[in-house]
């Protein structure tokens, strides 16, 4: 019987085995169940990396978060999305637990969407709730659930969307009525609603939202049109937002410096690997910006840092220099077009290489945001400079913390390159979709290939946190290995006998045949 499908019962439909324990969660009318279990253990795991670095993680970016929203320097250098948040935790509580508190029972509550939404494409229920529950209590990804970071909702939307991508999964698969929409409105809804929060956290969401809208029309085709629609309306709303809503409430654009760093980074190499290549008149203009000996020995493949946030590199001159640089890296690509391709392969490894490179950056720890304060004369001048502390609220929670991070360094293939576990996802899927015949389930890659395909195009450093979203899909999906070959189908209706008189049913399911020595006939209640 297709666990999808609605359960028939009175005279012409099959009869219903009972069901006990975790099999009960199999049923779609068990799914609630599933969601609540399913939420209520990965809140618990969650409660305790809150309880241990609280009241939350802190980075560079976190602090820029914080003065902007308490200094009136409000500017679109990082989303406006997750900086309001951050000021309305500030103002409600003088705080960011609050803040971070909420990511915990958002991710939560994503992961029991998207556990009830796998559901329906097969597997024990038991085996879904399990593996969220791990998902959580993998320290890289407890801790990184407690960073005070634009990334985190930008992977929590991503969980969510997932949910909503296999229901769409599971509703493709199934035989459609004649009324039944090609899209269900409050699919179609949720679906535009997460695109659209995708693009407003984080610049990729654009790349996501276009690979995945690509995939999904390839392979959900009665599903199409709304799709596109979803997708256009979502990157619609968020480019207004960006360009109409924010200059209207006063944000101060900053230009498009930090999406150029990667051109600057392309320069640095090209200018590295063949100074006399490049114009007097474009060595004129790069020496305005820095020295032309930083150029040359700042060259990092892996990273554009080195060049663009050292001392010798004046940001505001390169800004005033933009449209120039980027000419400049027109003419490198179309002097030198493997050398920028080499250089942004490399500078993606975090995307698709599993091996280390030796210098993956990972999630914040308790300790260095102090060095952070002091290194940030803006921040030290802001009325939120008290909430930049890690202190946890039980010092054993906070030590076991510690220590399960210090143990999770390595190997860094498995903790922390998500390229790895995007591997896993694909090889997951594709084997389903052979074994099942079936190419639907292929949109269930959408996601990851999206963001793998994003770092590929405008990566800047080596960020564990950039391929966070295949990583914690690509632990989400692993249950599907052990769904059925393939998705089962109701069986139909038996019709009545002739003879009024005889009241006996016989009918036959695919896992329960009906006979003298069946479930359905015996009325025996067990499964076997």
């Amino acid at each position: 019987m297709d666990d999808d499908a609605p359960v028939e019962t009175g005279p012409g439909s099959p009869a219903e085995p009972s069901v006990t324990g975790w099999r009960r969660l199999a049923r779609p009318t068990r799914l609630p169940v599933l969601a609540l279990v399913t939420y209520a253990v990965t809140q618990l795991v969650l409660l305790f990396w809150w309880v241990a670095f609280y009241p939350g993680l802190f980075s560079p970016d976190s602090l820029n978060y914080m003065w902007q929203s308490t200094t009136g320097n409000w500017n679109t250098h990082h989303p406006v999305t997750y900086t309001a948040l951050v000021w309305l935790s500030l103002q409600l509580t003088n705080g960011v637990g609050a803040l971070t508190l909420l990511q915990t029972v958002a991710l939560a509550a994503g992961l029991a969407y998207a556990v009830t939404g796998l559901r329906r494409l097969g597997g024990p229920g038991w085996l879904w709730t399990a593996a969220a529950a791990i998902l959580v209590a993998l320290p890289p990804v407890g801790s990184f659930t407690l960073a005070v970071w634009k990334d985190v909702p930008f992977v929590i939307c991503h969980v969510f969307l997932f949910g909503t991508v296999a229901r769409l999964v599971a509703l493709r698969r199934r035989t459609a009525g004649p009324d039944r929409p090609a899209l269900p409105r409050g699919l179609f809804v949720a679906l535009m609603v997460e695109l659209t929060l995708l693009c407003l956290f984080r610049q990729n969401g654009f790349i996501v939202t276009a690979v995945l809208i690509v995939i999904c029309v390839l392979v959900l085709r009665g599903m199409a049109l709304r799709m596109i629609v979803a997708g256009v309306t979502a990157v619609t709303v968020a480019l207004l937002t960006n360009w109409l809503l924010l200059p209207a409430l006063g944000v101060r654009n900053t230009g498009s410096l930090v999406a150029l760093e990667t051109l600057f980074g392309d320069i640095a190499v090209g200018y590295a690997d063949d100074p006399a290549a490049f114009p007097a008149a474009d060595t004129a203009v790069m020496a305005q910006v820095a020295p032309l000996s930083h150029w040359r020995t700042s060259a990092d493949c892996y990273s554009v840092d080195p060049t663009v946030w050292h001392p010798d590199f004046n940001r505001t001159i390169a800004a005033e220099h933009k449209s120039e640089l980027v000419s400049i890296w027109v003419r490198l690509v179309q002097r030198s077009p493997g050398t920028v391709l080499g250089a942004r392969f490399c500078r993606s490894s975090i995307a698709w290489q599993p091996a280390s490179t030796g210098n993956v950056a990972r999630n914040p720890n308790p300790w260095s945001v102090r060095t952070y304060v002091q290194r940030d004369p803006l921040f030290q001048a802001s009325p939120a400079r008290h909430a930049a502390y890690s202190a946890p609220l039980s010092q054993r929670a906070g030590d076991l913390a510690v220590q399960l991070n210090a143990r999770t360094v390595t190997p860094e293939w498995l903790w922390w390159r998500g390229a790895s576990w995007a591997y896993l996802a694909y090889l997951v899927v594709g084997l389903v979709a052979w074994r099942r015949r079936d190419r639907t389930v292929l949109a269930l890659a959408g996601l990851t290939a999206g963001n793998q395909l994003s770092v590929l195009a405008i990566n800047n450093m080596q960020g564990a946190r950039y391929m966070f979203v295949p990583y914690v899909l690509g632990v989400v999906l692993l249950p599907l290995l052990l769904t059925a070959r393939r998705p089962a189908t109701p069986a139909p209706a038996t019709p009545a006998p002739a003879d009024a008189g005889d009241t006996t049913v016989e009918s036959t399911t695919p896992d329960h045949p009906t006979g003298s020595g069946s479930p359905a006939s015996t009325g025996s209640g067990q499964v076997g």
